[in-house]
This record gives C-alpha cells, sequence and structure tokens, in this order.
C-alpha cells in the first residue's frame, strides 16, 4: 500500500490492466491506498476476485473486470463497465506483456516462428494501443488524464533473456508512448511509461537462485532484483499532479542498469 500516508489519488478513478498479479496488483494495491477508485482487468479472475475481496473488506473502493485485453471488444467493455460505475476515467495503467507460449524467452530470431512473434505482439504491443484507444476517448469526454504504460529495459537495451518479438514490442511501446503524449498534450492527456529491469514477479521468481542472481549481476549495479512494489511507486508518481509538466518519458527503473 502507499507509503508515509499519501492521499494523492482520493476522487480520482484508476484502471490497472493486468492487474491480479506482480507489478499490476503492487499498482492497484498502491493507487487504493492513495486514496483511488480502482478498476483492475485480468483474465486471471480467481487471482483477480480474490484481490478485489480483500480491498474491498480493508474499505478500498475496487472493481475487478474479466478481460482479454488484446481483444478489442473486451477492452471496450473494461472501460464502459469503469464510466458506467465511476462517471469517468482519471487514471490508466497499461500492464499487460508477455511471451507467447510459442514464443520462448531466449530464442534465436532466426528460429522464431511468425506464430510466436505475432502472439507476443499482441499480447506486448497490440494489448497497450487498444488500452490507450478507449481509454484516451474516455479522457477526451471527461477533459482530460494521466496514462502510463509498461514497457522494459529489454525495449531499450539488448538481452538474451527476451525474444525478438518481445524486445520489439517493448521497444515500440515506448515510441507509441511518446507519439501519443504529443498528440494528446493540448488535450490535457498525460502518456508516459515505466521500464522495469529485473523484476520480483512469477515468472522471475519461478528461475533458479543461481540464474537470477547471474541475470542480476550482469545488469543491475544495485545488485538486487527490483520489487514490484518500487514499480508501482514509478507508475504512481507519474500519473499524479506531481508529475503534472512530466509528458512522453520513459522512467526505467532497473537498478541502474539504463546507466551501463
Amino acid at each position: 500500500m502507499a507509503q508515509g500516508g499519501s492521499r494523492r489519488y482520493v476522487g480520482k478513478v484508476a484502471l490497472v490492466t493486468a492487474g491480479a498479479a506482480g507489478i499490476g496488483m503492487a499498482t492497484v494495491e498502491r493507487l487504493a491506498g492513495e486514496g483511488a477508485k480502482v478498476a483492475f482487468s485480468d483474465i486471471a479472475v480467481e487471482r483477480g476476485k480474490a484481490l478485489q475481496e480483500r480491498l474491498t473488506s480493508q474499505g478500498f473502493e475496487a472493481m475487478f473486470l474479466d478481460s482479454d485485453g488484446s481483444n478489442e471488444a473486451s477492452v471496450a467493455r473494461v472501460v464502459e463497465a469503469v464510466v458506467a460505475r465511476f462517471g469517468r476515467l482519471d487514471v490508466a495503467i497499461n500492464n499487460l506483456g508477455a511471451h507467447a507460449p510459442d514464443d520462448q524467452p531466449g530464442a534465436p530470431l532466426h528460429e522464431c516462428t511468425l506464430e510466436g512473434w505475432e502472439g507476443t505482439m499482441r499480447l506486448s504491443l497490440s494489448s497497450t494501443f487498444l488500452g490507450m484507444k478507449h481509454e484516451i476517448s474516455a479522457m477526451l469526454a471527461s477533459g482530460g488524464g494521466a496514462i502510463a504504460n509498461t514497457s522494459s529495459m529489454a525495449g531499450m537495451r539488448v538481452t538474451p533473456f527476451a525474444s525478438p518479438a518481445y524486445s520489439a514490442a517493448k521497444a515500440a511501446v515506448i515510441h507509441l508512448t511518446e507519439m501519443a503524449a504529443v498528440l494528446y498534450a493540448k488535450q490535457n492527456i498525460r502518456i508516459n511509461a515505466v521500464a522495469p529491469g529485473l523484476t520480483g514477479v512469477s515468472t522471475i521468481t519461478k528461475s533458479s537462485e543461481e540464474t537470477r542472481a547471474r541475470i542480476v549481476a550482469e545488469y543491475h549495479p544495485m545488485g538486487r532484483l527490483i520489487s514490484p512494489e518500487a514499480q508501482a511507486a514509478a507508475f504512481a508518481w507519474l500519473c499524479s499532479d506531481e508529475a503534472a509538466d512530466v509528458t512522453g518519458l520513459t522512467l526505467p527503473v532497473d537498478g541502474g542498469w539504463a546507466a551501463r
């Protein structure tokens, strides 16, 4: 939850995609703790319902929506449901991103399949486009808002631990963020991105301790995994009024990797 008693989001309505676990869940908890009315979507229905129940039992206003973030009709329904319940949308975090099942991390480009490439692009790039498309429409109707997208250090630096498709998708998220930030700046919509380094989410913590230590030693000068809560803090700052003059930025939260 929010640290230091910050209440930057009182009266704000926020949406987090892929919000039932990892960075998404930490961000949902952070925004709720800072006073937001938080909606979050995910395909993991049981985890989503459990998080909604836990938050509401603690007195927070939270709404879970079962949604496939790579399907436009599903994304549109989520935004419509948020506006129908809360009257508007002020903040959106587009957090969905993953390797497709048939696109393995570390796969050499000449062995990648078109199906794997397209699957990862849907999950890690098209989902961000679809989210922004419908979120921006809602924000234009209510006078503005703030959006933050999840990129990755794999989109900023070359690493053999990501697939070509994932790296390309996350690089494209950065430029899509910049383009949209410029296009909508005068309509009072700020759009930024966070580029996480190696973060302690389930896909990482399932790997061996030896593998994690090797990757951290190679990439993170600080010598440790980044916590999901640290990523959530970055999202919470970027979408708050404290960052009112910040748009088009990609913020690495990476233990110093970007400085190498």
